[in-house]
């Protein structure tokens, strides 16, 4: 989703009954907004949908409109590495997920379920997802965006914050901008990312930092280095401040 100055819209997602929680800090990118809790059967949906979508579905239809999207359910299982339940349980979660857009200038607001409808019948091969259009120029905007990320090679990830963290990562390779290839983020930035509450930067390298540079480093192109700093406040041991994430 590319924002103009005639019509900003920023995403938010979240359980309805949850109060909303946005990483505009870190990005404003469709992955890292739409799911929740990093749900790792989702955010491995939405990239196999993005495969299978292209704008031959969507022409000359009404962002408000819905598309139906038929999957063969034993390629998708075969693609994803994902078990039909898991399918099924996440389809049932990505439906309880809101996605509301800001018009700031005109004022308008505009909310859409992430799928509005998802069809599964025992002992048949197809398995139907709706999608409202505008939901689905997102989707098929992640295959551009991760172009240089090959989609397949995601559907070995086993860990749900290291495909996350791959989006991250991919965004700052394709940035243009100055300094692009590092990113500098703070206790409160990460737990905001991987949709977590520690209260540590030494909890957050044990157990989410760490096993996402060894899964990258073992079947990845694109990993990273990090190198966090410390700050003296008077006595006691020094304060995290921020970690640096550096592309490799």
């Amino acid at each position: 989703m590319i924002p103009t100055k005639k019509n900003i819209a920023k995403v938010k997602a979240g359980k309805r009954s949850v109060k909303v929680k946005v990483h505009q800090r870190i990005s404003n990118t469709f992955i890292e907004n739409a799911i929740q809790k990093n749900n790792f059967g989702a955010l491995k949906t939405i990239y196999y949908l993005s495969t299978v979508l292209s704008d031959e579905d969507i022409v000359n239809k009404k962002e408000s409109e819905i598309v139906t999207v038929k999957i063969d359910k034993r390629e998708m299982l075969k693609f994803t590495e994902l078990t039909l339940d898991t399918i099924i349980k996440s389809s049932k979660q990505m439906q309880e997920t809101s996605i509301t857009f800001f018009d700031e200038e005109e004022g308008i607001i505009e909310g859409m379920s992430l799928l509005p409808r998802y069809y599964f019948v025992p002992n048949k091969n197809t398995i139907e997802l709706d999608l409202y259009v505008r939901i689905a120029k997102m989707v098929i905007a992640v295959k551009r965006d991760y172009t240089n990320l090959n989609i397949k090679s995601l559907m070995q990830v086993r860990n749900a914050h290291s495909l996350r963290f791959l989006a991250l990562l991919n965004k700052m390779k394709q940035d243009e901008a100055p300094l692009s290839e590092s990113r500098t983020l703070t206790l409160e930035e990460l737990n905001l990312f991987f949709g977590t509450n520690y209260k540590s930067w030494s909890v957050i390298e044990l157990k989410i930092i760490k096993p996402i540079q060894e899964e990258l480093d073992s079947f990845s192109k694109l990993s990273f280095d990090y190198q966090s700093t410390f700050e003296k406040l008077g006595v006691g041991r020094p304060k995290f401040k921020e970690v640096m994430i550096t592309l490799k």
